[in-house]
């Protein structure tokens, strides 16, 4: 996860281990100016909303004319499309989890500059562990995307088994060590196993 902008960073809100949803806020950048402008972008409209009440009920009473009034509309709009396009300058500063999950790094601290798309935080969604290892070729036609495997962590959880679900094949066989790369997924919506665990995977290949 990184920052959209070049900026320092004014408030860490998490620490690595932490259980985060997605949406929270983890940080917050340096955002004092484009606060500023918001502040007095606001100002503006007030004051162009009364204008153009007034030119309304002018023109209504036949003193101004609807060119009056539409110029006064467009200047509104005007200050309200500048106002959002501020507001998501603020918003750009305020760095929220695009998932749940564990926070495993936090790279920056309060006060430390970061650049555009430099790593701020590292968050892994264990909700779903994702399982890669490699294969021989000679497995590659009993393999179908959906099949299940029994996986085990020996170290984590001794004795207990889990099911996984094949979820890719690489097409690609590696020319020299005749190996090809699947992928499965576990479902771990209770966190029952931390990511980076070890693990055995027991296949059944059979026709």
């Amino acid at each position: 996860m990184s920052s959209p902008v070049e900026e320092i960073v004014e408030k860490v809100h998490v620490s690595e281990g932490d259980v985060v949803e997605a949406g929270q806020v983890l940080a917050e950048l340096l955002s004092s100016q484009e606060r500023l402008e918001v502040d007095r972008l606001d100002v503006l409209i007030e004051k162009a909303e009364a204008d153009y009440k007034a030119t309304a009920d002018l023109v209504a009473e036949r003193i101004e004319s609807q060119d009056k009034l539409a110029e006064a509309m467009t200047a509104l709009k005007s200050l309200r499309i500048e106002r959002e396009i501020a507001e998501s300058q603020v918003q750009e500063r305020i760095i929220r989890s695009p998932v749940s999950g564990i926070v495993v790094f936090r790279l920056k601290d309060p006060g430390e500059a970061i650049g555009r798309v430099e790593p701020l935080f590292e968050v892994i969604n264990s909700d779903q562990l994702k399982l890669q290892f490699f294969m021989s070729a000679a497995d590659l036609p009993a393999l179908r995307v959906g099949d299940e495997a029994t996986v085990q962590f020996p170290i984590v959880k001794p004795g207990e088994s889990y099911f996984a679900t094949l979820q890719f094949i690489d097409p690609q066989i590696d020319s020299r060590s005749g190996l090809f790369r699947v992928r499965y997924v576990l479902d771990n919506v209770e966190s029952a196993v931390k990511p980076g665990a070890r693990v055995q995977v027991k296949l059944d290949l059979e026709d």
